[in-house]
């Protein structure tokens, strides 16, 4: 029985891994092209915060690929964080261009990727004692 719990830990581990790899992905791909028209400071402020957001990623991907379990917890803190941030961009007017964002392909890419992010996270929190 530790057997099969020690793969599935394992596989759970790999899918996060993968998972914010990608997550990451595209959120360099957004960092090289948000551009707000008329708005260099939004621009500025966005291709940061993606930038830095997918580096945090990366990051989790190592805590998930090694296995840190203390840094389980605020892995699923980040991507429950972004969950909201994503959704309520798209329901509220955005801070610094005091607009609705618009939903495409990036942003239904994200909302998959954070919530199997989550159920990674989380149940990784949960099992991998």
């Amino acid at each position: 029985m530790q057997g099969i719990r020690t793969i599935g830990i394992k596989g759970l581990r790999w899918a996060g891994g993968i998972s914010a790899t990608l997550w990451a992905g595209v959120h360099f791909v957004l960092a090289s092209h948000a551009a707000f028209p008329h708005n260099v400071l939004a621009t500025e402020i966005y291709d940061t915060f993606f930038a830095f957001t997918a580096s945090l990623a990366i990051v989790s991907a190592i805590v998930f690929l090694l296995g840190i379990k203390n840094l389980y917890l605020p892995s699923l803190i980040f991507y429950v964080i972004d969950l909201a941030l994503l959704t309520e961009t798209r329901t509220a007017p955005a801070l610094f261009i005091g607009k609705v964002l618009p939903v495409n392909i990036y942003v239904i890419e994200s909302w998959i990727l954070d919530v199997l992010l989550i159920a990674f996270s989380l149940a990784l929190w949960k099992l991998d004692k």
